[in-house]
């Protein structure tokens, strides 16, 4: 039986979002959460969709029909999605499950896709993330287009605040004010996203940390982050490199390096008020984006 595997990660928010220069952008950071696919042949009987989304099923047929197989081919085969991504958090859950799924049908067609191909390729079912790149980059979600490449992270850590609330991206994305709202925020995001691009080139994380609480607070005007000022000064007052948010989920991540104990901020978070919004608190490691070939229980190798 011939099968197919591929992974995705998923994000923690992101470090800065919304209009630069006249394009609508985005800049993620990946974490070791996964989306993990596999698929197989049905051999003639009726295939098996244990898969929580449809797009992932019209990715691999877009798949099919880009090396010239008839689509209907890729609607015979089987396909399971399991993911520990959070969903309706702003993790990029949904993206990693498309993603992973190409990756799988990639891996089963015995074929390869750059990661510029994959991200256009997705941006037509829906407005997706950076996370098929290795590198953080700026990102403009709508074409799947890469705008500029800043560098890797090089940050260890984030504490994920994660609340029981959740957001429709796509529905939060459709309101008429979304628009008008990240336009009146223009020049608010443009500056921070020079702010992030000349805190990587220089390797200054103050300047990415700036970057990321003037976007976060000027995604205000879009959707509230309940605490975020409160998060803010504890991250501030204890020394973490930044603080990001979610700018169309509910996540919230402090991120800083791997050689501390954080144990007394976790038990502080707990202990406020913030606790009451932020049913979740959990540390996960930063790591690398791109698409992975691996098998279904996670033991991942090959990336594209």
């Amino acid at each position: 039986m011939k099968k197919g595997y591929g992974s995705c990660p998923g994000t923690c928010g992101e470090l800065v979002q919304g209009i630069s220069g006249n394009k609508e952008s985005i800049s993620s950071y990946c974490i070791d959460l996964f989306s993990r696919v596999m698929v197989w042949d049905s051999d003639g009987g009726d295939p098996t969709y244990k898969t929580r989304k449809r797009k992932s099923l019209d990715a691999i047929g877009l798949v099919f029909e880009h090396f010239g197989y008839d689509k209907s081919e890729s609607e015979k085969l089987n396909i399971i999605i399991k993911s520990n991504i959070p969903v309706g958090k702003g993790m990029a859950s949904s993206t990693a499950d498309i993603g992973a799924s190409v990756m799988a049908v990639l891996d089963y067609l015995n074929r390869d896709m750059s990661p510029d191909l994959i991200s256009k390729l997705v941006a037509k079912i829906e407005p997706t993330d950076s996370i098929f790149h290795k590198e953080v980059c700026i990102f403009d979600p709508i074409n799947g287009e890469v705008r500029e490449s800043l560098g890797l992270l090089t940050n260890k850590k984030v504490l994920v605040l994660e609340p029981n609330s959740k957001i429709s991206t796509v529905r939060l994305r459709g309101n008429k004010s979304y628009h008008r709202d990240i336009l009146k925020n223009k020049w608010l995001t443009d500056n921070s996203f020079e702010m992030l691009k000349r805190g990587f080139s220089s390797g200054d994380v103050d300047l990415i940390g700036k970057a990321c609480k003037n976007s976060a607070f000027a995604n205000e005007l879009i959707k509230k982050t309940p605490f975020l000022e409160e998060i803010i000064e504890i991250s501030e007052r204890h020394r973490f490199d930044f603080v990001n948010i979610a700018h169309t989920g509910t996540v919230v991540g402090m991120v800083f390096d791997e050689d501390r104990n954080i144990k007394n901020v976790i038990d502080e978070l707990r202990d406020s008020r913030i606790s009451e919004e932020y049913k979740r608190i959990y540390v996960r490691s930063v790591i690398d984006g791109g698409l992975r070939r691996g098998d279904y229980d996670g033991r991942l190798h090959k990336k594209t």
